[in-house]
Protein backbone atom coordinates (compact mmCIF):
# COMPACT_ATOMS: atom_id res chain seq x y z
CA UNK A 1 0.00 0.00 0.00
CA UNK A 2 1.10 3.81 -0.89
CA UNK A 3 1.65 5.87 1.59
CA UNK A 4 -1.36 7.70 0.41
CA UNK A 5 -4.83 7.71 1.90
CA UNK A 6 -7.76 6.22 0.19
CA UNK A 7 -9.17 9.25 -2.11
CA UNK A 8 -12.80 10.01 -0.97
CA UNK A 9 -15.99 11.36 -3.30
CA UNK A 10 -18.81 11.95 -2.15
CA UNK A 11 -22.30 9.74 -4.06
CA UNK A 12 -23.64 12.41 -6.64
CA UNK A 13 -26.89 10.69 -6.12
CA UNK A 14 -28.63 7.95 -4.24
CA UNK A 15 -27.30 4.53 -6.29
CA UNK A 16 -24.84 6.52 -8.25
CA UNK A 17 -21.04 6.11 -7.47
CA UNK A 18 -18.46 8.73 -8.32
CA UNK A 19 -16.45 7.53 -11.77
CA UNK A 20 -13.77 5.36 -10.93
CA UNK A 21 -14.99 4.17 -7.72
CA UNK A 22 -13.02 1.41 -6.23
CA UNK A 23 -14.67 -2.48 -7.34
CA UNK A 24 -13.98 -4.50 -4.34
CA UNK A 25 -13.03 -8.23 -5.24
CA UNK A 26 -14.19 -11.06 -2.56
CA UNK A 27 -10.29 -10.77 -0.71
CA UNK A 28 -9.95 -9.37 2.39
CA UNK A 29 -9.29 -5.73 2.10
CA UNK A 30 -7.92 -2.77 4.27
CA UNK A 31 -8.01 1.07 3.54
CA UNK A 32 -5.54 3.85 4.71
CA UNK A 33 -6.97 6.42 6.11
CA UNK A 34 -4.92 9.42 8.20
CA UNK A 35 -2.35 6.91 8.53
CA UNK A 36 -4.40 4.42 10.17
CA UNK A 37 -4.79 0.66 8.39
CA UNK A 38 -8.85 0.22 8.58
CA UNK A 39 -10.19 -3.52 7.33
CA UNK A 40 -13.22 -3.17 5.07
CA UNK A 41 -16.14 -5.08 6.90
CA UNK A 42 -18.60 -7.32 5.07
CA UNK A 43 -16.24 -7.52 1.94
CA UNK A 44 -17.91 -9.40 -1.06
CA UNK A 45 -17.05 -9.20 -4.84
CA UNK A 46 -18.18 -6.32 -7.50
CA UNK A 47 -19.37 -3.57 -4.51
CA UNK A 48 -17.83 -0.94 -3.58
CA UNK A 49 -16.16 1.02 -0.47
CA UNK A 50 -18.17 3.56 1.60
CA UNK A 51 -16.34 5.14 4.63
CA UNK A 52 -17.31 6.83 7.66
CA UNK A 53 -14.11 9.21 8.84
CA UNK A 54 -15.19 9.96 12.51
CA UNK A 55 -16.48 6.29 13.24
CA UNK A 56 -13.14 5.25 11.04
CA UNK A 57 -15.30 2.58 9.45
CA UNK A 58 -14.78 0.98 6.18
CA UNK A 59 -17.85 -0.69 5.09
CA UNK A 60 -18.24 -3.13 2.04
CA UNK A 61 -21.79 -1.93 -0.15
CA UNK A 62 -23.88 -2.92 -2.84
CA UNK A 63 -24.18 0.08 -5.03
CA UNK A 64 -28.15 0.88 -4.96
CA UNK A 65 -28.23 0.64 -1.41
CA UNK A 66 -25.27 3.94 -1.18
CA UNK A 67 -27.17 7.00 -0.33
CA UNK A 68 -26.34 10.93 -1.89
CA UNK A 69 -22.93 12.36 -0.02
CA UNK A 70 -21.82 9.43 1.33
CA UNK A 71 -17.74 9.16 0.91
CA UNK A 72 -17.06 6.41 -1.74
CA UNK A 73 -13.49 4.77 -2.15
CA UNK A 74 -12.63 6.11 -5.74
CA UNK A 75 -9.45 4.74 -7.36
CA UNK A 76 -6.60 2.12 -5.86
CA UNK A 77 -4.32 4.72 -4.26
CA UNK A 78 -4.40 3.34 -0.09
CA UNK A 79 -6.11 0.36 -0.73
CA UNK A 80 -4.50 -3.10 0.13
CA UNK A 81 -6.13 -6.50 -1.06
CA UNK A 82 -5.40 -9.53 0.47
CA UNK A 83 -3.42 -11.96 -2.63
CA UNK A 84 -3.92 -11.47 -6.04
CA UNK A 85 -7.14 -11.63 -6.94
CA UNK A 86 -8.50 -11.66 -11.37
CA UNK A 87 -10.87 -13.52 -13.30
CA UNK A 88 -10.85 -16.29 -15.68
CA UNK A 89 -8.20 -17.96 -13.65
CA UNK A 90 -6.87 -20.82 -14.85
CA UNK A 91 -8.02 -23.82 -12.89
CA UNK A 92 -5.96 -26.63 -11.77
CA UNK A 93 -7.46 -30.04 -11.75
CA UNK A 94 -6.18 -33.09 -9.54
CA UNK A 95 -6.84 -36.64 -10.31
CA UNK A 96 -8.04 -38.74 -6.98
CA UNK A 97 -11.00 -40.83 -6.39
CA UNK A 98 -13.82 -38.66 -5.64
CA UNK A 99 -14.49 -40.65 -2.44
CA UNK A 100 -11.74 -39.46 -1.17
CA UNK A 101 -12.99 -36.00 -1.65
CA UNK A 102 -16.20 -36.97 0.08
CA UNK A 103 -15.03 -38.28 2.90
CA UNK A 104 -13.24 -34.82 3.22
CA UNK A 105 -16.10 -33.16 3.08
CA UNK A 106 -18.14 -35.02 5.76
CA UNK A 107 -15.13 -34.91 7.89
CA UNK A 108 -14.95 -31.28 7.66
CA UNK A 109 -18.30 -30.85 8.00
CA UNK A 110 -18.57 -32.44 11.21
CA UNK A 111 -15.72 -30.29 12.53
CA UNK A 112 -17.62 -27.12 11.69
CA UNK A 113 -20.50 -28.13 13.54
CA UNK A 114 -18.41 -29.15 16.77
CA UNK A 115 -17.17 -26.12 16.68
CA UNK A 116 -20.24 -24.20 16.57
CA UNK A 117 -19.66 -23.05 12.68
CA UNK A 118 -22.25 -22.90 10.41
CA UNK A 119 -22.84 -25.05 6.72
CA UNK A 120 -25.17 -23.45 3.99
CA UNK A 121 -26.69 -26.06 1.47
CA UNK A 122 -27.19 -24.36 -2.01
CA UNK A 123 -29.07 -26.88 -4.15
CA UNK A 124 -30.61 -26.55 -7.51
CA UNK A 125 -33.88 -29.41 -8.34
CA UNK A 126 -31.96 -32.20 -10.00
CA UNK A 127 -31.19 -33.07 -6.19
CA UNK A 128 -34.78 -34.38 -6.49
CA UNK A 129 -34.95 -35.52 -10.07
CA UNK A 130 -31.16 -37.47 -9.47
CA UNK A 131 -32.43 -39.53 -6.24
CA UNK A 132 -30.90 -37.17 -3.85
CA UNK A 133 -33.85 -36.07 -1.88
CA UNK A 134 -33.74 -38.54 0.87
CA UNK A 135 -30.00 -38.34 1.68
CA UNK A 136 -30.50 -34.53 1.80
CA UNK A 137 -33.43 -35.12 4.04
CA UNK A 138 -31.11 -37.36 6.62
CA UNK A 139 -28.51 -34.56 6.44
CA UNK A 140 -30.36 -32.42 7.15
CA UNK A 141 -32.32 -34.19 10.29
CA UNK A 142 -28.75 -35.26 11.51
CA UNK A 143 -28.07 -30.82 12.64
CA UNK A 144 -25.43 -30.77 9.70
CA UNK A 145 -27.60 -27.75 7.58
CA UNK A 146 -28.00 -24.22 9.28
CA UNK A 147 -29.19 -22.59 5.66
CA UNK A 148 -30.78 -24.25 2.53
CA UNK A 149 -30.49 -21.65 -0.65
CA UNK A 150 -32.56 -22.75 -3.21
CA UNK A 151 -35.16 -22.16 -6.19
CA UNK A 152 -39.20 -22.63 -6.56
CA UNK A 153 -38.46 -25.39 -8.56
CA UNK A 154 -36.40 -27.16 -5.90
CA UNK A 155 -39.09 -27.21 -3.36
CA UNK A 156 -41.83 -27.87 -5.48
CA UNK A 157 -40.43 -30.45 -6.70
CA UNK A 158 -39.58 -31.82 -2.98
CA UNK A 159 -42.93 -31.79 -1.86
CA UNK A 160 -44.24 -33.52 -5.25
CA UNK A 161 -42.20 -36.06 -4.34
CA UNK A 162 -43.57 -36.36 -0.74
CA UNK A 163 -47.13 -35.78 -2.08
CA UNK A 164 -47.19 -38.24 -5.32
CA UNK A 165 -43.70 -39.90 -5.24
CA UNK A 166 -43.09 -38.07 -8.41
CA UNK A 167 -40.63 -35.44 -10.10
CA UNK A 168 -41.75 -33.76 -12.71
CA UNK A 169 -44.01 -36.55 -13.23
CA UNK A 170 -41.95 -39.01 -13.01
CA UNK A 171 -41.55 -41.70 -10.43
CA UNK A 172 -38.62 -42.11 -8.21
CA UNK A 173 -39.33 -45.47 -7.52
CA UNK A 174 -39.05 -46.39 -11.04
CA UNK A 175 -38.51 -43.49 -13.39
CA UNK A 176 -41.31 -43.85 -15.51
CA UNK A 177 -43.77 -41.39 -16.24
CA UNK A 178 -46.65 -40.81 -14.18
CA UNK A 179 -48.75 -37.65 -14.43
CA UNK A 180 -46.76 -34.44 -15.59
CA UNK A 181 -49.94 -31.96 -13.26
CA UNK A 182 -47.91 -33.17 -10.27
CA UNK A 183 -45.88 -30.37 -9.70
CA UNK A 184 -48.60 -28.07 -10.86
CA UNK A 185 -51.43 -29.96 -7.72
CA UNK A 186 -48.27 -30.03 -5.13
CA UNK A 187 -48.20 -25.91 -5.55
CA UNK A 188 -51.80 -25.68 -5.34
CA UNK A 189 -52.00 -27.39 -2.09
CA UNK A 190 -49.15 -25.79 -0.82
CA UNK A 191 -50.53 -22.43 -2.01
CA UNK A 192 -54.13 -23.23 -0.41
CA UNK A 193 -52.70 -23.61 2.87
CA UNK A 194 -50.55 -20.05 2.94
CA UNK A 195 -47.04 -21.40 3.61
CA UNK A 196 -44.40 -24.46 3.54
CA UNK A 197 -44.81 -24.47 7.19
CA UNK A 198 -48.46 -24.59 7.58
CA UNK A 199 -48.37 -27.45 5.39
CA UNK A 200 -46.19 -29.42 7.20
CA UNK A 201 -47.71 -28.61 10.33
CA UNK A 202 -51.50 -29.92 9.06
CA UNK A 203 -49.92 -32.94 7.89
CA UNK A 204 -49.86 -32.31 4.52
CA UNK A 205 -46.11 -32.51 3.62
CA UNK A 206 -44.83 -35.59 6.08
CA UNK A 207 -41.40 -35.77 4.88
CA UNK A 208 -38.37 -34.50 2.36
CA UNK A 209 -36.02 -31.84 2.60
CA UNK A 210 -38.12 -28.91 3.26
CA UNK A 211 -40.25 -31.36 6.11
CA UNK A 212 -36.84 -31.47 7.74
CA UNK A 213 -35.91 -28.02 7.45
CA UNK A 214 -39.01 -27.39 8.99
CA UNK A 215 -38.90 -29.51 11.79
CA UNK A 216 -35.12 -28.43 12.36
CA UNK A 217 -35.64 -25.01 12.24
CA UNK A 218 -33.30 -24.93 9.68
CA UNK A 219 -33.84 -21.36 7.84
CA UNK A 220 -34.43 -21.42 3.88
CA UNK A 221 -34.42 -18.87 1.32
CA UNK A 222 -36.10 -19.75 -1.74
CA UNK A 223 -35.35 -17.92 -4.89
CA UNK A 224 -37.77 -17.00 -7.58
CA UNK A 225 -37.27 -16.50 -11.54
CA UNK A 226 -38.90 -16.08 -14.02
CA UNK A 227 -39.42 -19.69 -14.83
CA UNK A 228 -40.94 -20.25 -11.84
CA UNK A 229 -44.82 -22.19 -12.08
CA UNK A 230 -47.03 -20.87 -8.88
CA UNK A 231 -44.56 -20.27 -7.30
CA UNK A 232 -44.86 -21.39 -4.12
CA UNK A 233 -45.95 -19.07 -1.01
CA UNK A 234 -42.53 -18.98 0.31
CA UNK A 235 -40.75 -17.93 -2.53
CA UNK A 236 -39.29 -14.28 -2.73
CA UNK A 237 -40.03 -12.95 -5.97
CA UNK A 238 -38.07 -9.98 -5.44
CA UNK A 239 -34.70 -10.84 -6.41
CA UNK A 240 -32.72 -7.55 -4.21
CA UNK A 241 -34.56 -8.94 -1.11
CA UNK A 242 -33.76 -12.63 -1.69
CA UNK A 243 -29.84 -11.31 -2.46
CA UNK A 244 -30.66 -8.89 1.05
CA UNK A 245 -31.72 -12.51 3.00
CA UNK A 246 -29.03 -13.91 1.94
CA UNK A 247 -26.48 -11.82 2.80
CA UNK A 248 -27.71 -11.16 5.94
CA UNK A 249 -27.23 -14.73 6.38
CA UNK A 250 -23.68 -14.80 5.31
CA UNK A 251 -22.95 -11.60 7.50
CA UNK A 252 -24.18 -13.81 10.74
CA UNK A 253 -21.37 -16.81 9.96
CA UNK A 254 -20.65 -19.20 7.41
CA UNK A 255 -17.96 -21.87 7.39
CA UNK A 256 -18.78 -23.85 4.73
CA UNK A 257 -21.57 -23.75 1.63
CA UNK A 258 -21.99 -26.76 -0.31
CA UNK A 259 -23.78 -26.43 -3.88
CA UNK A 260 -25.35 -29.14 -5.53
CA UNK A 261 -26.43 -28.69 -9.07
CA UNK A 262 -27.07 -25.36 -9.70
CA UNK A 263 -25.20 -22.99 -12.24
CA UNK A 264 -27.01 -19.94 -11.31
CA UNK A 265 -27.17 -20.16 -7.70
CA UNK A 266 -23.91 -21.32 -7.82
CA UNK A 267 -22.33 -18.42 -9.27
CA UNK A 268 -24.63 -15.64 -7.24
CA UNK A 269 -24.37 -17.22 -3.78
CA UNK A 270 -20.09 -17.37 -4.39
CA UNK A 271 -20.37 -13.96 -5.60
CA UNK A 272 -21.65 -12.81 -2.02
CA UNK A 273 -18.99 -15.09 -0.28
CA UNK A 274 -15.47 -13.89 0.87
CA UNK A 275 -12.59 -15.91 -0.76
CA UNK A 276 -11.44 -17.59 2.53
CA UNK A 277 -15.02 -18.98 3.16
CA UNK A 278 -15.06 -22.93 1.97
CA UNK A 279 -17.30 -23.81 -1.02
CA UNK A 280 -17.77 -27.40 -2.74
CA UNK A 281 -19.86 -27.55 -5.85
CA UNK A 282 -21.33 -30.59 -7.01
CA UNK A 283 -22.11 -31.27 -10.37
CA UNK A 284 -22.20 -33.80 -13.61
CA UNK A 285 -21.22 -30.90 -15.92
CA UNK A 286 -17.54 -29.40 -15.19
CA UNK A 287 -18.29 -26.09 -17.09
CA UNK A 288 -20.62 -25.06 -14.34
CA UNK A 289 -17.31 -25.22 -11.69
CA UNK A 290 -15.57 -23.79 -14.40
CA UNK A 291 -17.44 -21.11 -14.79
CA UNK A 292 -17.68 -20.46 -11.04
CA UNK A 293 -14.12 -20.61 -10.86
CA UNK A 294 -13.68 -18.19 -13.69
CA UNK A 295 -15.73 -15.56 -12.12
CA UNK A 296 -13.55 -15.50 -9.29
CA UNK A 297 -14.61 -17.97 -6.64
CA UNK A 298 -11.04 -19.65 -6.99
CA UNK A 299 -12.08 -20.83 -3.37
CA UNK A 300 -14.31 -23.92 -5.08
CA UNK A 301 -14.03 -27.28 -4.76
CA UNK A 302 -15.58 -29.04 -7.67
CA UNK A 303 -16.67 -32.40 -7.83
CA UNK A 304 -17.67 -33.72 -10.70
CA UNK A 305 -19.99 -36.26 -10.33
CA UNK A 306 -24.38 -37.06 -10.20
CA UNK A 307 -25.53 -35.04 -7.91
CA UNK A 308 -28.08 -38.28 -6.23
CA UNK A 309 -24.66 -40.30 -6.00
CA UNK A 310 -22.83 -37.59 -3.97
CA UNK A 311 -25.57 -37.11 -1.67
CA UNK A 312 -26.11 -40.38 -0.97
CA UNK A 313 -22.73 -41.62 -0.46
CA UNK A 314 -22.05 -38.48 1.26
CA UNK A 315 -24.54 -39.71 3.63
CA UNK A 316 -23.40 -42.54 4.08
CA UNK A 317 -19.94 -40.75 5.00
CA UNK A 318 -21.24 -39.13 7.80
CA UNK A 319 -23.01 -41.73 9.71
CA UNK A 320 -19.97 -43.88 9.40
CA UNK A 321 -17.35 -41.51 10.98
CA UNK A 322 -20.26 -40.28 13.55
CA UNK A 323 -20.28 -44.12 13.93
CA UNK A 324 -16.61 -44.28 14.55
CA UNK A 325 -16.36 -46.43 11.23
CA UNK A 326 -12.75 -45.66 9.92
CA UNK A 327 -14.02 -45.73 6.10
CA UNK A 328 -17.73 -45.18 4.64
CA UNK A 329 -18.79 -48.52 3.47
CA UNK A 330 -19.52 -48.32 -0.35
CA UNK A 331 -17.76 -45.59 -1.11
CA UNK A 332 -15.58 -47.74 -3.82
CA UNK A 333 -19.27 -47.31 -5.81
CA UNK A 334 -18.82 -43.64 -6.71
CA UNK A 335 -17.34 -42.99 -9.69
CA UNK A 336 -15.73 -39.57 -10.66
CA UNK A 337 -12.79 -37.14 -9.81
CA UNK A 338 -13.24 -33.96 -7.85
CA UNK A 339 -12.05 -30.85 -9.65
Amino acid sequence: MGVSSVRLVPAPADGILPDGFFVTSNRRTWIKLKGEEIEVKDIRMDCCIVVDEDKKLAICMEPRKVKKGMLVVVGKEGVREEGLFRFMKEQISPERPAYVAIEEIARKMLEIKRKGGRIFVVAGPAVIHAGGREALADIVRMGLVDVLIAGNGFAVHDIEASLYGTSLGLSLATSRYVEHSHHMWAINKVRAYGSIARAVKEGLIKDGIMYECIRKGVKFILVGSIRDDGPLPDTIMDMLLAQDLIREEIKKGVDLVLVLATMLLAIGVCNMLPYNVRVVVVDINPMVIAKVHDRGSEQVIGVVTDVGLFLRCLQEALKALMSGSRQPKGAHHLSGSPS
